[in-house]
């Protein structure tokens, strides 16, 4: 917009002195006048162009500003003035000097009334000089706290944890003292927990560094994580721990603490260490009372619980009991035509439910809107309501792409594998154990939580001896195509660890 009514302004500029040149030597009674506004418009051509060369040299190449709008408004004011004290005295010959004498008094008038008004004004050009923050760097005064989201003229502008805006007046900071912590610089948070006391320390550490091991999305890895014992409760009989940690985005914190408590609660519920605040004992989680896992079975077993993105360690084999995971299917395990068929083929009916986690469909929407455009949006929505794997997302996204260049382009940015949806009562990991695959060769990730039962090499001879069982190796076969190939005397043999015969 500001671009189109230069380009009016100059057409005018132009016009005007097409008209002058044009009709001045005929008549004498326009020349004057055209003369004039020829001269006004100029200068106020000449002012709007050193104006867009100033905002060109403050902005940065996505038109974001490099310092506050103070050094704009200041310019512009300046600019405009300077415009216009030329064309009165060069223009019209007024004799300028009488003018700046009587602004001198208007000026001081004004200084009075709007004390207030000029103090934030110069506090604004000491934030611009000394660049004390910037937009995007977190600044806590007081009970107040937030993202620089604008500087302006007179005011800072935040946005706080909570999503709300507070406005600073630029005279606090000159008054008070502001803790700043510049964009994308860690700052550390401390997030603290309690285990019974009864717990030895280096078991609680041990565990903790196994979850940091693993990673939690927002904690920084340099500087280091680690976890301190605080000090007992005597009363309560817990001991007080904190995980510090640092993280480049302080107003995540809150939502940064949640993840990390409940990293932590997975990992001390497998090792069956409690997280209360009364020191109770824990209490094993069990297996539901269905015929799809008899007792006879079940008891033998173990009881795992994992947490939203966390990762199945390779070696475990058994059979998820609730929840869902994620696992990895090989290329030549799929036909993808057919997978993507449904897919393709679903018309547009009313808004359903995101079957992948909204923020990955913007990713990949976004993504695909280079080659698609705004559409990707709408396609992307769409497509991610009718599959659960990324995988067929990006996959049915570039069935649209023309260009092959372009589609290849895209699909760069997709998983090398799709995944398999295992829910309540789907057998994972056999192959593995039985040696039919490379250890590890399909990763198993938690979509939000499961619950898993797990046998280990001793306890998976239930599975062979146990009458009843024979529902669960059915699914112990379907779990993989190596597996299927097998018969249910071959399985039954392995699981009883006796060699099994040659398949025939």
């Amino acid at each position: 917009m500001s671009y189109l009514l230069s380009a009016l302004l100059v057409a005018s500029t132009a016009l005007t002195w097409l008209l002058f040149v044009t009709l001045a030597p005929d008549s004498a009674d326009w020349a004057p006048v055209l003369r004039d506004t020829a001269l006004f418009l100029t200068a106020l051509s000449v002012a709007r162009f050193v104006e867009v060369a100033v905002g060109t040299f403050v902005d940065d190449s996505d038109g974001n500003s490099r310092t506050t709008d103070l050094v704009k408004v200041m310019s512009s004011i300046v600019i405009y003035i300077a415009a216009m004290l030329i064309w009165l005295h060069y223009g019209t010959a007024f004799d300028i000097t009488s003018l700046l004498a009587t602004s001198a008094i208007v000026s001081l008038v004004l200084g009075f009334a709007l004390q207030n008004t000029l103090g934030n004004l110069f506090s604004g050009l000491s934030i611009e000089l000394e660049r004390p923050l910037r937009v995007g760097d977190f600044i806590r005064k007081g009970s107040v706290e937030g993202e620089v989201v604008a500087l302006k003229w007179r005011s800072i502008f935040l946005r706080t944890p909570d999503g709300s805006s507070v406005v600073l007046p630029n005279s606090t900071l000159a008054t008070d003292a502001v803790e700043v912590v510049r964009r994308g610089q860690p700052v550390r948070t401390a997030v603290p927990f309690l285990v019974p006391d009864q717990v030895p320390p280096m078991r609680v550490f041990k565990v903790v560094e196994e979850v940091l091991d693993r990673g939690i999305p927002g904690v920084a890895e340099d500087p280091l994580p680690s976890a301190v014992l605080i000090g007992p409760q005597p009363e309560t009989g817990v001991m007080r721990y904190a995980l510090r940690c640092y993280t480049t985005k302080p107003i995540d914190t809150t939502s940064l603490a949640s993840r990390v408590l409940t990293a932590l609660w997975y990992a001390f519920d497998r090792d069956n260490i409690p997280m209360t605040g009364e020191g109770r004992d824990a209490i094993p989680p069990a297996v539901p009372q269905t015929a799809a896992f008899p007792n006879s079975v079940a008891d033998r077993g173990r009881m795992l619980r994992f947490g939203p993105g966390e990762t199945v360690p390779p070696e475990v084999a058994g059979f998820v009991v609730d929840g869902g995971l994620h696992e990895e299917v090989l290329s030549h395990e799929i036909d993808l035509q057919a997978e993507l068929a449904p897919i393709l083929g679903a018309v547009f009916g009313p808004n359903r439910l995101p079957l992948i986690p909204p923020n990955t469909i913007r990713q990949v929407a976004r993504q695909a809107a280079l080659f698609l455009g705004p559409v990707a949006f709408t396609l992307a929505e769409h497509y991610g309501s009718l599959t659960t794997d990324p995988y067929l997302l990006y996959q049915a996204l570039a069935t649209r792409i023309p260009d092959p260049l372009d589609r290849q382009r895209f699909l760069s940015n997709a998983p090398d594998r799709p995944l398999r949806h295992l829910t309540s009562g789907d057998a994972f990991g056999w192959a593995d154990r039985l040696k039919m695959e490379p250890m590890a060769t399909r990763k198993r990730t938690v979509v939000y939580s499961a619950d898993l039962l797990v046998f280990d090499e001793v306890a998976q001879s239930a599975l062979a001896t146990q009458p009843d069982a024979e529902e669960l190796r059915r699914k112990i076969l379907a779990s993989s195509p190596l597996l299927s190939e097998l018969g249910s005397d071959i399985l039954s043999a392995w699981l009883r660890r006796q060699e099994p015969a040659e398949k025939v």
